[in-house]
């Protein structure tokens, strides 16, 4: 398609900088597409996934961190 739409959600027109909820949405849909690729591929890391979304969204992001590491994080505590 030759249409650079937002709501297509290409992430390869995301620009660096945006505030458009389609732009979020289209980065969304690469990190869960990849993540369900390796799901259904039997694996259950998704570190390379993370490390991709990471490196788009630098310093903005937050740390995602895995449901197991909260849980053990806050029996720490």
């Amino acid at each position: 398609m030759e249409s650079e739409h937002p709501t297509l959600q290409f992430s390869g027109i995301v620009p660096e900088e945006f505030d458009d909820h389609n732009h979020h949405a289209a980065l969304a849909f690469d990190y869960f597409a990849d993540s369900y690729e390796a799901f259904f591929a039997g694996s259950d890391d998704f570190k390379e996934q993370r490390r991709k979304i990471e490196e788009r969204y630098g310093k903005f992001l937050v740390p995602i961190h895995p449901a197991s590491e909260r849980s053990r994080d806050s029996q720490e505590e």
